[in-house]
């Protein structure tokens, strides 16, 4: 097999590994990260959304024992950074909520479909604490 041929191949392959946790990354949701929600094992399982979109202000549609509801986020001050290209190493949760993360971070999409507390852009100075 030809080595440009060779290339092309790798760069497809690559493309397609990484295309996904793009898209999930510049989604439509709104800012911050769902809640741990609390356990409750004697539900019928009933999905009442299906995005953030499907709740009202800044209610996030997050998954509980008993399917999707409508939550609030667990948010501290600052916007998540724009994520250009997915994170390279394990690409796993970090972390479930901002209160998780220390100081300022954010925990924020880092573009394979996970989170993980990253240093979030403030449009404003952070209130003193």
């Amino acid at each position: 097999m030809p080595v440009g041929r060779l290339c092309s191949l790798a760069a497809t392959l690559l493309l397609g590994l990484l295309l996904p946790g793009l898209l999930m990354a510049t989604g439509s949701g709104k800012p911050g990260v769902c809640p741990q929600l609390p356990v409750d094992r004697n539900c019928t399982k009933i999905d009442k959304c299906q995005a953030d979109g499907d709740c009202a202000e800044n209610l996030k549609c997050c998954q509980g024992d008993c399917g999707r509801v409508c939550s609030p986020p667990n948010e501290k001050p600052g916007i998540c950074p724009s994520v250009d290209l997915p994170q390279l190493g394990i690409c796993e949760d970090q972390c479930q909520q901002d209160s998780q993360c220390n100081g300022v971070m954010k925990c924020c999409r880092n573009g394979c479909g996970k989170v993980s507390c990253v240093t979030p852009n403030f449009s404003a100075p952070p209130p003193l604490a």
